[in-house]
């Protein structure tokens, strides 16, 4: 009789302990599964998130082609614009000495009326320079201008008064004397005031400022060599140079002829 209490004693005991292990496993199953939910979950909001991203992106890139595509548009616009001036430029420098010559005497034609004040163009290596009589020069680290060339400018002034197609470029020069190191100007700043000195008085006698530019050169382009106080001088001037477009230039000059 105690042999069978002691083997149901015993089967109880082992389904007890079978009934316990089973529950452990059931236990560690549902927290693998609710784990890999919540992974799956953390895993699935990445993706949305990136997708967003994606999208964030593929809008941004196409704003940005976009942007791109109109700085190249206004390249090509800006390349066009700069080919014609080299054009433009190149049609100038082409230019024959037949072609420069007609040229000069068109804008000669224009000074016809105040060839008493001394006015007139020249071809110096190429290039044409409204000439007056008496050179516009200046002494040493001075841009002041004297009575005969204020006298000049004013018939200049008139030509170009009564002429508005008509444009001029006054170029400052120097000699090669140096300012003291400790001065806030240089030669540079010496030709600039000296081309404006120039520009300044037409622009006192009525010209519109559209038709005059100046440009100072220092003393890089010296008209004489300075070993002299004579050839300094020349080369303490002020030159003007007619600034036209060739274009309406020869077809005047043709029109007349």
């Amino acid at each position: 009789m105690r042999l069978i209490l002691n083997l149901v004693a015993l089967s109880l005991l082992i389904g007890s302990f079978q009934s316990c292990v089973s529950q452990k496993k059931y236990n560690e199953l549902v927290s693998a599964k609710e784990a890999t939910d919540q992974a799956l979950a953390e895993t699935q909001a990445q993706i949305q998130n990136l997708q967003e991203e994606n999208q964030e992106l593929q809008q941004t890139l196409e704003e940005e082609k976009e942007r791109l595509n109109g700085q190249v548009e206004e390249l090509r616009s800006d390349l066009n614009s700069t080919q014609e001036t080299v054009a433009d430029v190149r049609e100038k420098l082409n230019m024959t000495e037949e072609q420069l010559n007609e040229v000069m005497n068109s804008i000669n034609g224009t000074l016809d009326a105040y060839k008493e004040s001394g006015l007139s163009v020249e071809n110096r290596e190429g290039r044409l320079y409204v000439v007056t009589e008496e050179p516009i020069q200046y002494r040493v680290g001075s841009a002041r201008l004297s009575s005969a060339e204020r006298e000049a400018l004013t018939a200049m002034s008139n030509v170009l008064k009564e002429n508005p197609d008509l444009r001029i470029l006054v170029e400052g020069h120097t000699d090669d004397l140096k300012y003291p190191a400790d001065s806030a100007m240089d030669n540079w700043d010496l030709s600039v005031m000296r081309s404006m000195s120039v520009i300044r008085y037409l622009l006192d006698q009525g010209v519109n400022p559209d038709q005059v530019a100046a440009v100072g050169y220092g003393e890089t382009m010296p008209q004489a060599p300075n070993d002299s106080p004579e050839n300094r001088s020349q080369n303490r001037r002020t030159v003007v140079r007619p600034d036209f477009q060739v274009g309406k230039v020869m077809e005047a000059a043709q029109q007349e002829n």
